[in-house]
């Protein structure tokens, strides 16, 4: 399992390090400027329904019910289900993207009220073009989901490389002929070679496509009854997103690309190491479960969270403690001047806070879901989020750009404990000594690399400097006990 952790872990660095030299080159080529804020903007609703299909609600409740189907009924009617879920999303997706297309005036008025005309207007023509974003990443996101039950994670992981490369390249190489519009041009490129990588890997499973809707396989209507609760608490979190972006249309120029730009460095620890980690333990704890191997499942989810803390805490303590180093390092070129640096570091340093409580979330979701419970992760879903819009309002004017970052720190750290505690109340009441101790060892190790690294002028070595220190205390320990350190 933690083998095929490593490789997706791997793949997904590479992505996400595609995805800082993507941001880098949008800062050299357009600045923190009004013309970015419609941009991020746009692609943010262009992006909403995102989650709501592939690897999310959907995704999850397919793996689950497609096993049983062809448990039950064999591979050729699995097969059928998997025709009909993709016939499906096509055609809503489609329908989406046409009314995001029609509306995409009145969308951005109502989402981001506080833009000048001019971005407004901006905004909504990017959205027009970026629509048809949304048609790609639907079909691509879902075929993932179904190659990652067939134990495939490189493929799937490695989808987002060609996005980022295709907007790197339109970035390049149009935005001189065609502005900001180049990037809206990219994200519509990306999205079909999301799209289209994932396609010979999925024939070579199905061997053959039909465009049918079985509208009386009990097992569509099964899927949108288990996706339900998923489904709420996902699209609370797209409205907490939006929510956001309006608050953040209120602030100064560049607010909201400096907000998009930390978001950027602090999702990269996320992506790589949450979400890795719980794709591939998933199935794990899902076997475990049906199995009523406690045990195993307890052991998984421990390892998991301390596998989190170990690549977590020093991460955390590279995006507050050095973040202007790092916003400099990776974005300060170009039209990207000194108080875009400045906005956008402090940005970093508040939503870097809550660091551990985004990644370790994706885990104990996980865990609710190999219970079959979706229910609970919902709830606390939409608490957090109703925490979040009331610090928004709270924090927005004395802290501005800060205290939208500071908010969704707060509300992650509250999603996480109740998601950890109420498990533990119900399902497998495990002991957190074990990752208590664990913590006071990566953090003694994380402020000792601190203090070594701190006076060293130049940033790539400083960063160099702390982690080789880091590793080093640790290195014995994985060289003899491997995964038994966690």
């Amino acid at each position: 399992m933690f083998k095929s952790g490593l490789l997706v872990m791997i793949i997904t660095m590479v992505s996400r390090v595609l995805g800082l030299v993507r941001a880098t080159i949008i800062a050299y080529y357009f600045g923190a400027s009004s013309a970015t804020d419609a941009y991020f903007s746009a692609f943010k609703i262009s992006n909403f329904f995102r989650q709501l299909l592939g690897e999310g609600a959907l995704g999850s409740s397919f793996i689950p019910l497609y096993n049983e189907k062809v448990e039950i009924e064999g591979e050729e009617k699995g097969k059928e289900f998997i025709y009909s879920i993709l016939n499906l999303i096509f055609v809503f997706s489609t329908i989406i993207t046409l009314l995001m297309i029609i509306f995409s005036n009145g969308i951005i008025e109502l989402i981001v009220n506080g833009f000048p005309v001019e971005t407004k207007i901006l905004a909504s023509k990017l959205l027009k073009i970026m629509s048809v974003y949304f048609i790609f990443i639907s079909l691509s996101g879902m075929i993932c989901a179904m190659l990652n039950n067939f134990k495939q994670f490189a493929i799937p992981a490695s989808t987002s490389i060609f996005f980022n490369l295709a907007i790197i390249a339109t970035s390049m190489c149009f935005s001189k002929t065609f502005g900001i519009d180049a990037l809206a041009y990219g994200v519509v490129v990306g999205g079909l070679f999301q799209f289209l990588v994932v396609l010979p890997s999925f024939f070579k499973i199905v061997k053959g496509y039909s465009f049918k809707i079985n509208w009386k396989d009990p097992y569509l209507k099964k899927i949108f009854i288990m996706m339900c609760p998923m489904l709420v608490g996902i699209v609370a979190r797209q409205v907490n997103t939006i929510v956001d972006q309006i608050f953040a249309s209120y602030l100064q120029v560049g607010g909201v690309t400096a907000l998009e730009n930390a978001t950027r460095l602090y999702l990269l620890p996320v992506g790589v190491f949450g979400v890795s980690i719980s794709t591939v333990i998933f199935p794990v704890l899902s076997k475990a479960v049906a199995k009523d191997d406690m045990k195993t499942a307890e052991d998984n989810i421990v390892k998991g969270l301390n596998i989190l803390l170990f690549l977590i805490i020093p991460s955390t303590a590279v995006l507050t403690f050095y973040a202007t180093d790092v916003i400099r390092l990776t974005l300060s070129y170009g039209k990207f001047g000194e108080e875009a640096v400045k906005v956008t570091s402090e940005a970093l340093l508040y939503y870097s806070l809550g660091l551990y409580f985004y990644t370790a979330i994706y885990l104990m979701t996980r865990a609710f879901y190999s219970m079959k419970n979706s229910a609970y992760p919902v709830k606390f879903s939409m608490i957090s989020i109703g925490i979040n819009i009331l610090l928004n309002f709270l924090f927005i004017k004395p802290l501005a750009y800060k205290g939208l970052a500071l908010s969704t720190s707060i509300a992650s750290g509250v999603n996480f404990l109740l998601l950890l505690f109420v498990f533990r109340y119900k399902y497998i009441n495990f002991s957190l000594k074990r990752s208590f101790i664990f913590l006071i060892k990566v953090t003694s190790t994380t402020i000792i690399a601190l203090v070594a690294s701190w006076y060293v002028p130049n940033t790539i070595l400083k960063l160099t400097v702390f982690s080789v220190v880091y590793m080093i205390f640790w290195a014995k320990s994985l060289l003899q006990k491997k995964m038994e350190v966690f």
